[in-house]
């Protein structure tokens, strides 16, 4: 048995099956996330064109992910899962295809992006609220830190696996590799048996409630406080994301490696926030951990932005992805914990919209921005918002 504080969900049995489904299929979206803005790239040397994609893999996020929380809330999630990432192989699978047997063109990318992104609107909405019905309550801040373990250590290593097979195989393996990756996904789906809640008999429409949720975060202020600065930081951090493969070949003059080793600077920040979030015991000063991570958050995206150096490049992504998983993890534990039983679907449906929903607004705005002024001034843009979002928010986070 695993008596470590910080790997604690892990002895019991069905987290212990998502956790090493999730893994392997985590770390086969990584290869794609890599790979595909790589491919857009080399098609059309296209700033814009690689914001346009990222912009329709996500803003169905924005739109749909509090009515997927109401079908999470309504019907069984495992079987719902059971379907999302059905749909997630079938588009990893055609991407191969298409690339693997040289037909690709940006068309087929656009509208792949775009069912991509429906699908997850639906199914990382269902995900999250799923693990409670993995572990006891007092296990969720563990098992939450833990969940974020598991697409940190994909962040890590994926880049990295997916600069190899780009350079030597081409980019369409990567996405094979995403594709078969989902059967460990249904694999440990079969063998979960979820935990049996207690809630209220649905009689309330979807209508009903969304409202009923969004007045609930409404009229917390602290909650509010931690979405909106969320919210902001998807839109302005994404710009270092969405331009790498721009400062890679730009400012760098670095090919497939360099992406990698970017990205993985990135992945082993929010591999040790992971462990920060999955040790820590309470749920006391969150918002001042908010709050704090949000700030360096701010400054270190500004300094990626204005040093051009491999070596400090690498650290100050590091520290940024620290910051980005410690906000997005102890914001998703204190709405969990916190979130009515009958309602928890729909309101991780908003945290959800917050913390990727706005993210493609930053990548099409990032994008036409680095057209106009480069990837650099862009970026550091991106910074200074932060930093100012944090300073008008900190007194409701603090609270």
């Amino acid at each position: 048995m695993i008596s470590a504080t910080i790997f604690k969900s892990l002895n019991i049995k069905n987290y212990r099956l998502f956790f090493f489904g999730q893994i392997i299929s985590v770390m086969g979206t990584w290869l794609q996330m890599t790979a595909l803005p790589w491919l857009v790239y080399s098609l059309t040397k296209s700033a814009v064109l690689l914001g346009l994609v990222a912009f329709l893999s996500q803003i169905f996020i924005l739109i749909i992910s509090p009515f997927a929380g109401s079908f999470a809330d309504k019907y069984d999630r495992k079987k719902l899962l059971f379907i999302t990432q059905s749909a997630l192989m079938i588009q990893a699978g055609l991407l191969s295809y298409l690339t693997l047997t040289n037909h690709i063109a940006l068309w087929h990318i656009l509208v792949i992006s775009t069912f991509l992104g429906i699908v997850n609107a639906f199914d990382m909405t269902i995900r999250q609220s799923f693990i409670i019905d993995l572990v006891p309550k007092e296990n969720l801040m563990n098992a939450i830190g833990l969940n974020s373990l598991i697409f940190n250590m994909g962040r890590l290593v994926g880049p990295a696996i997916a600069a190899v097979i780009i350079a030597k195989f081409g980019e369409g393996y990567c996405f094979l590799f995403n594709a078969i990756s989902y059967i460990a996904v249904f694999i440990a789906l079969a063998h979960i048996i979820p935990i049996k809640h207690l809630i209220e008999k649905q009689v309330e429409t979807f209508k009903e409630k969304f409202f009923a949720s969004w007045n609930f975060i409404k009229n917390d202020n602290k909650i509010s406080a931690m979405l909106i600065l969320l919210a902001i930081n998807g839109i302005v951090t994404v710009f270092p994301m969405v331009l790498m493969p721009v400062f890679v070949k730009e400012v760098y003059a670095m090919d497939a490696n360099g992406l990698g080793l970017f990205m993985s600077s990135i992945g082993c920040g929010a591999l040790f926030a992971t462990i920060t979030v999955a040790g820590k015991q309470s749920t006391e000063n969150i918002g001042s951990w908010i709050c704090y991570s949000s700030a360096v958050l701010g400054a270190v995206v500004i300094l990626f932005a204005s040093i051009a150096n491999v070596y400090t490049s690498c650290f100050f992504l590091a520290i940024a992805g620290y910051c980005m998983v410690v906000g997005m993890s102890l914001t998703n534990t204190y709405m969990q914990i916190h979130a009515p039983a009958k309602y928890r679907g729909t309101i991780i449906g908003f945290f959800i919209t917050a913390f990727l929903g706005f993210t493609p607004i930053g990548s099409l705005f990032g994008g036409n921005l680095a057209y106009a002024f480069g990837p650099q001034i862009t970026t550091a843009l991106g910074g200074i918002l932060t930093l100012a979002a944090t300073l008008w928010l900190r007194n409701k986070l603090k609270s």
